[in-house]
């Protein structure tokens, strides 16, 4: 009689030997399907950076937070408050809140307002002000980074002001510094902590009801919604203070940035949000600077203004300051003259535009 190792493998066994997700009857040979894999894997694992890894393995990682007593029994945080930068992302999470597709709100959102934001941002913060019913939209400041630092760049001599450095009469913004011999640094970057974090969390602790210079009660737990993407989840930080959990529902709906605009065009309701970031961040790329010169004329002007202003800024050096990373004067350069390249074809194009099509024709 023969053993049970002799006997012939059922069908369903069958399919296990099968190459991976290859059905029985499959037109392709499986032993070839599975060498072309094989094939694939190797060339993707090629493509794919160290970078792209973490970025993946960051968002597998990222799920809803769960909260727990000193008993070890779950409790609800005891407020959820969301960062509003009133760009792409947060405002889609904001909207996405308000129109009950998250699984829980916000209690409050907050927008940290610089005092030089393009005039885009501040029209979509009054959109959504009217848009957003569930909760209080707040607004806070420290001050108007732009008034800053140019007196950070020209202080009045003889005031306390002049024996500082720059990093000591403003929180740096990461400006382009270049010497006479041509070499180009960054300053170390100070104004997102002090310009947003800081007054979020001071504002938190107001409606916490905690007085200046007091220790926020223990236990207390505030969720801190923040609308960072898939594409960017390496960005993720927990936040410095114990009393506050951060937390990033859109990389635990696995949505991109590009899923956002998508949405947007999707719901088809409200208006799509520009980039938010100040007027003057050193961290524009080309075409954002592109993109103000021509369609936001006044808050380019607004720029290369300061840029003139800033260029002394550090005394003690020769080190000249700059917005932009060409370490060029801002209204020297002209964002809107097409950079010409030549295609494969022999063609001339602009490369700002070059994934317009996706790089099909459609033929």
């Amino acid at each position: 009689m023969p053993t049970k190792s002799d006997q012939k493998p059922g069908y369903r066994a069958q399919g296990k030997k099968r190459a991976d997700g290859v059905k029985h009857g499959f037109a392709i040979n499986p032993e070839q399907m599975d060498f072309e894999r094989r094939k694939l894997l190797e060339e993707m694992s090629k493509k794919v950076t160290k970078k792209d890894l973490n970025n993946m393995a960051a968002v597998a990682a990222t799920h809803e937070p769960v909260y727990k007593d000193e008993e070890g029994k779950e409790k609800e945080p005891t407020l959820r408050i969301l960062s509003l930068g009133a760009g792409v992302q947060s405002s889609c999470l904001a909207l996405m809140a308000q129109e009950g597709l998250t699984k829980h709100k916000p209690d409050y959102m907050i927008f940290a307002d610089t005092g030089w934001e393009p005039s885009f941002v501040y029209e979509h913060v009054e959109y959504l002000k009217k848009a957003i019913t569930i909760c209080p939209l707040i607004t806070v400041e420290r001050s108007n980074i732009r008034e800053d630092l140019i007196r950070a760049a020209n202080p009045i001599k003889g005031s306390n002001e002049e024996h500082k450095s720059f990093a000591g009469r403003v929180p740096n913004p990461p400006l382009f510094a270049a010497r006479p011999g041509g070499k180009v640094g960054m300053l170390y970057r100070q104004c997102t902590h002090d310009y947003k974090v800081i007054p979020i969390q001071k504002e938190m602790r107001r409606i916490l009801g905690v007085k200046p210079r007091h220790r926020v009660k223990k236990g207390t737990i505030v969720e801190q919604w923040i609308g960072i993407s898939t594409d960017e989840a390496m960005r993720m930080k927990k936040a410095r203070l114990p009393w506050i959990e951060s937390r990033w529902p859109l990389i635990e709906m696995k949505m991109s940035r590009a899923d956002c605009l998508q949405w947007y065009r999707d719901i088809n309701k409200h208006p799509m949000p520009g980039k938010s970031s100040c007027i003057g961040c050193p961290y524009h790329h080309n075409d954002q600077w592109k993109n103000m010169q021509k369609n936001y004329p006044e808050d380019f002007a607004d720029a290369v203004e300061v840029d003139n202003l800033i260029r002394h800024g550090l005394k003690n050096t020769e080190a000249e300051l700059f917005l932009h990373k060409s370490a060029k004067p801002l209204g020297d350069i002209n964002f809107l003259e097409p950079k010409k390249q030549k295609s494969l074809f022999g063609e001339t194009f602009d490369p700002e535009f070059s994934d317009e099509c996706e790089g099909l024709c459609g033929v």
